[in-house]
């Protein structure tokens, strides 16, 4: 058994409290142990909430998948011809012969080959929004103890070894552009010539994770790609270098399961408005079962992602047709065939109704009511009405871990699949585990730089709604329900970009060590169930933000110090 470590009940909660003072002086410039943005200490507390173009870690488990072959002396960064080939064109100050990092989509084909060597079990679980930086502050919260480079420790996934097949490596996650036209209901996409192109510049941004490149302290701005501001670029401009856009959660999970880079907003769709066919496809067309996870709505851009085809992430309703086997937009414009939907689907969404905006992003097929799956749809996959899922949700005054498991039991025991949505109204993500594992978040920043209350859950949401670890575990049991049958499985920690975006680090870093479990119930299957031969994991993100580390060492104290 692989025991998990626990914060201690009745601790101060430091964390919390730091959040909480950040928020309250944000505007001050003071020193902070941490900030978000490019301004540097002593300064505001953020002046940046959305994504950046840092570089995120990948962790790799098995003997039979292989990061060196995309890394080092094997990264395509050496290449001037391959880079070409990953971004369509030869962006600026991309090519560096000494790069040791890869390129997200590159673990495409890190995937393919594990599968093409016999591995018969497939995982990803990936921490939606984590870069080196956020690991780093989970890690010094959680063991108190100060690291500053390299893979670092502390984390589940840091320290296991996967008896020696433990790899570790970083990719760049930038799109091949920023903007983009789409028309939902025709499923077509025009690249504007205003577009911000991607790319990575090494000078600026660093070789690696945890260490600038010489030009980076001239220009900080360069990681807010195309949401720098005027000072921003200037800096970028006075280092003699250009900007590269920062990606978004849909086209770079989607480029790390198809191997093809393309613009932002989209799923599986390229700049030329062709389908792109991803991993989850090749490996059921050979009789793979599939699951995704989520603590974050089920159709979401980075589960949606692994699946589904679609010119703009927002169209939910289609998202949920082509994931669940329903005929939908793809079917209806473009004559697409029907694909045969995923076995296991989990995540929240329920309780969450349209508005007028999240309407129209569904086109001319949307149907007022739930966002995320339409009324109809969702009986049209119940078994109760002849559909092929088990449906689970959350039900008032009834513990959801026991709904899950009862529903995972159904679905294992009868051969069918299974379609799990909880959440509730105003609800959109699991409750937030903080960083002292209990469930009180600090206040966050919104996007607008406006100080916002803290989340507060009813004693019914740690009743009704499952952790992560929990879904992890259900899904499981159903992909394995045949052992003969090899799965793959992705599992999302969803949240921890919904708490960055916020420039909230408690919340951030209880979704990172909620994730941390899922690592765990999925180490603990593959060694009661599988081996490291016959089964393969990979650990990483789409992007990074932009937190900003300033003093370790009091942030490593500050949950236990009560600071």
């Amino acid at each position: 058994m692989l025991l998990a470590a626990s914060a201690p009940a009745g601790e101060p909660d430091g964390i919390r409290d730091l959040q909480s003072a950040c928020v309250e002086n944000a505007s001050q410039k003071i020193a902070r142990p941490y900030h978000f943005g490019s301004q540097g200490p002593g300064d505001v507390f953020s002046n940046h909430t959305s994504h950046s173009n840092r570089l995120v870690p990948v962790y790799a488990f098995g003997r039979k998948i292989d990061l060196s072959a995309v890394i080092g002396r094997n990264s395509r960064y050496r290449d001037p011809e391959k880079v070409k080939a990953a971004f369509g064109f030869l962006p600026a100050n991309t090519v560096n012969p000494e790069a040791e990092y890869a390129d997200q989509s590159d673990l495409y084909a890190v995937q393919k080959q594990a599968v093409e060597r016999g591995v018969k079990h497939l995982f990803i679980v990936w921490f939606d929004g984590t870069d080196w930086p956020t690991t780093q502050a989970a890690a010094l919260v959680k063991t108190g103890k100060v690291y500053t480079e390299g893979k670092g420790s502390g984390l589940f996934f840091q320290d296991f070894t996967a008896e020696g097949s433990a790899q570790y490596g970083f990719v760049v996650t930038s799109p091949t552009h920023d903007q983009n036209r789409v028309n939902v209901d025709r499923q077509t996409v025009v690249i504007p010539p205003t577009s911000l192109g991607g790319g990575y510049d090494a000078l600026i941004a660093g070789p690696t994770p945890w260490r600038l490149g010489s030009l980076g302290p001239l220009a900080p701005g360069y990681f807010k790609g195309q949401s720098a501001s005027s000072g921003d670029r200037r800096g970028v401009e006075e280092a003699g270098r250009v900007l590269h856009a920062y990606t978004d959660s849909s086209q770079s999970a989607g480029e790390m399961i198809s191997g093809v880079k393309s613009y932002n907003n989209g799923l599986n769709v390229a700049d030329d408005g062709k389908l792109i066919p991803t991993l989850f496809h090749e490996l059921q067309a050979k009789g793979w079962k599939l699951g995704t996870v989520t603590s974050v709505p089920f159709d979401h851009a980075s589960p949606a992602a692994m699946y589904a085809q679609n010119v703009y992430r927002d169209d939910y309703q289609d998202l949920a047709r082509e994931m669940l086997g329903l005929p939908g937009i793809l079917q209806e414009a473009r004559g697409a065939p029907l694909k045969p939907g995923l076995d296991v689907v989990m995540g929240t969404g329920f309780g969450v109704t349209t508005n007028p905006r999240s309407l129209e992003a569904q086109g001319k097929n949307g149907v007022a009511g739930p966002l995320f799956i339409t009324e109809k749809d969702l009986a049209a996959i119940d078994v109760k009405n002849g559909g092929k899922y088990v449906v689970a949700h959350t039900e008032s005054g009834v513990n959801g871990g026991d709904v899950l498991d009862r529903a995972a039991d159904q679905a294992a025991g009868s051969g069918r699949r299974l379609f799990a949505l909880f959440g509730r109204d105003g609800l959109d993500h699991l409750p937030y585990q903080t960083a002292d594992g209990g469930y009180n978040p600090a206040p966050s920043l919104g996007r607008g730089g406006k100080p916002a209350a803290a989340e507060v859950y009813p004693p019914a949401d740690r009743t009704e709604q499952p952790t992560l670890a929990r879904m992890t575990t259900a899904a499981l049991k159903v992909l394995s329900a045949n052992p003969d049958q090899p799965f793959v499985l992705f599992v999302e920690a969803g949240d921890v970009d919904f708490a960055l975006h916020a420039n909230n680090l408690d919340n951030a870093i209880g979704a990172v060590l909620s994730g941390e479990e899922a690592v765990r119930i999925i180490a603990e299957w593959v060694q009661a169930r599988s081996n490291w031969d016959e089964s393969a994991l990979i650990v990483s993100s789409d992007h990074g933000h932009y937190l900003v580390v300033d003093d370790p060492k009091t942030l490593a104290e500050a949950r236990r110090a009560g600071k």
